[in-house]
């Protein structure tokens, strides 16, 4: 039985696992009963064998014992349960301790993946000698139209200033589903504890301590955008996007890039508009929200407006000024219906 509570030592019993695959499949679940069965039978199902890490992230439902059951019926597959919720960043950094093989590929159990997506993975890490794969992938939406990500024509290396300069302005998404990683790299990324973005957390670290990053045309992996997932629940992001600010520019400041026009530019699209959003968007109490987008406004810049231009993102440097000179203008104009950051 490949079992074990956050707690127990690890090593003992789980030796005939950790000597074949070459990837670890992290799998987080929280409530998630519905779902964890599926995702681990579909990714039994890949052409490339690995390793399937299931954390159970303190959930309230039966995903614990669905998850032990799975790890019963088959050797490759290996349940961790927390004893409390702490989060998806938690829940990752549990697993990556227990992962094994070269590589780690995350995903989210409610989602899809074409049965050769880890196949073409490990090939591209193997052909480019990549610590970092990232391929394109698709979101679905209930009524919406699908929407590609990171969608390359051709195969490109990148270094570590080059890939995370190509992060800070949107070419490369935040995304861990869409890519595979070096194990040992990932194992040094801290995983920040934040209750958005850690994604983009993981990714921007990731990026700045690999050496090289190999980017390659086809889909592997199709995000299902669900009602009432945490993107659309509209939570308090504040915090988060405080600590993200900090742990990119960390990112930055390692590769050369901090306050440069890239940066400047994430900074504009990424952290002053979407703050503004947060904190007009009615989550908080009236004074609350009035500290935060002074606080928003305090770091608006003329050079942020510049990084945007240069960058040809005209339609944003306009967002961005009228949030900057006219808050209750911007405001209006996001709640226009099908408005976008």
């Amino acid at each position: 039985m490949n079992t074990h509570a956050a707690t127990a030592p690890d090593g003992a019993g789980r030796a005939s696992l950790r000597t074949s695959p070459r990837a670890t499949v992290v799998v987080p679940c929280f409530n998630g009963e519905e779902f964890v069965a599926s995702a681990v039978e579909r990714l039994l199902r890949q052409t490339a064998p690995a390793r399937i890490v299931v954390v159970d992230d303190g959930s309230s439902d039966g995903s614990a014992d669905v998850a032990r059951a799975l790890a019963d019926v088959h050797d490759s597959v290996e349940a961790i349960v927390l004893p409390r919720n702490g989060g998806v960043a938690a829940a990752r950094e549990a697993a990556v301790a227990a992962a094994s093989g070269e590589f780690v590929w995350f995903i989210d159990i409610d989602d899809e993946w074409p049965d050769d997506a880890l196949e073409r993975m490990i090939g591209a890490a193997d052909r480019y000698d990549a610590d970092v794969v990232c391929a394109a992938a698709a979101v679905v939406a209930p009524g919406r139209a699908t929407r590609m990500l990171q969608s390359s024509a051709s195969p490109r290396v990148l270094a570590a200033r080059s890939a995370l300069a190509e992060l800070l302005t949107g070419e490369l998404t935040g995304h861990l589903w869409n890519k595979l990683f070096r194990r040992k790299l990932v194992a040094r990324v801290p995983f920040t504890r934040i209750a958005q973005h850690s994604d983009q957390a993981i990714v921007a670290q990731a990026l700045a301590e690999a050496t090289r990053v190999a980017v390659v045309p086809g889909t592997v992996y199709t995000y299902r955008l669900r009602e009432g997932s945490i993107i659309r629940s509209n939570p308090r992001r504040a915090e988060a996007l405080r600590v993200l600010g900090d742990v990119v520019g960390d990112a930055a400041e390692r590769v050369g890039l901090r306050g440069g026009v890239e940066h400047r530019y994430y900074e504009a699209r990424y952290l002053h508009l979407s703050g503004f959003k947060d904190a007009t968007s009615g989550a908080y109490p009236a004074a609350d929200a009035r500290a935060l987008l002074a606080d928003v406004r305090s770091r608006m810049s003329p050079a942020h407006v510049r990084s945007l231009l240069r960058k040809g993102d005209a339609r944003r440097a306009a967002l961005y000024t009228a949030g900057w000179a006219w808050p209750a203008l911007l405001r209006r104009l996001l709640d226009r219906p099908g408005a976008r950051l």
